[in-house]
């Protein structure tokens, strides 16, 4: 009964509520309710991939588990970053975001791998070309933070297309993959190449909104099966 209870309690609509909670707080720029409420979702997922621990292998546990842990860390690292009043400070905690989501992806790619997907070299093709845009956006803005994005990229592209080179839960596995990539893709723009802010608004709320999206998208679809 309890057990039940609290997988309700993290079903989709207990993470839909809280993720635009978080959505609002971060596209208002409000500091410490962004605080607050940022971690929420990604703990929900924490608690509904413990709730599944026994339907799965002790090696997938460890790739999901390291994909929202990961992810979790990231989050802190990355609101750090958006709240930073110095550059060098905002450059540390963007590198140590990166660093954290970089783990998030090669944990998801791993799961994926195990239950057999293949990523195409056309899907990895084009989500690099894509990346190629925020990276030449990057290079422009701030050159000094190419070596570790660029790392990244490279797992957020290999992640997608392995996303979409999985049979099954489909389309869902493909849609978080792209829903991550365009999330990542449209921070470097939104703060290098927005200048209006009812635009730079939208844009965070664009940001986070898929974020979550493809967060419940891709473990879910690795979780519950």
């Amino acid at each position: 009964m309890r057990d039940s209870w609290v997988r309700h309690a993290t079903g989709p609509v207990a993470y839909a509520a809280s993720a635009a909670l978080a959505t609002v707080a971060g596209a208002a720029h409000r500091r410490r309710l962004a605080a607050i409420t940022k971690p929420l979702p990604l703990a929900l997922l924490g608690v509904r991939t413990v709730l599944g621990a026994r339907r799965r292998s002790v090696a997938d546990n460890a790739l999901l588990a390291g994909a929202v842990v990961f992810s979790i860390a990231g989050d802190r690292a990355m609101l750090l970053e958006e709240f930073a009043e110095e550059p060098e400070k905002s450059d540390r905690h963007l590198r140590i975001g990166a660093s954290f989501f970089a783990g998030a992806q090669l944990c998801l790619t791993g799961a994926m791998l195990r239950r057999g997907a293949r990523p195409s070299a056309a899907g990895m093709l084009v989500r690099t070309a894509v990346l190629a845009e925020s990276a030449t956006v990057l290079a422009a803005h701030r050159p000094r933070l190419l070596p570790v994005l660029g790392g990244y990229g490279n797992t957020l592209a290999l992640m997608s297309a392995t996303a979409g080179g999985i049979d099954r839960p489909q389309p869902q596995m493909r849609a978080g993959g792209l829903f991550f990539l365009t999330s990542d893709l449209a921070i470097i723009n939104r703060r290098h190449l927005v200048r209006d802010r009812r635009l730079a608004v939208a844009g965070e709320a664009w940001v986070l909104a898929s974020y979550f999206a493809a967060q419940w998208l891709l473990v879910t679809g690795l979780g519950d099966d």
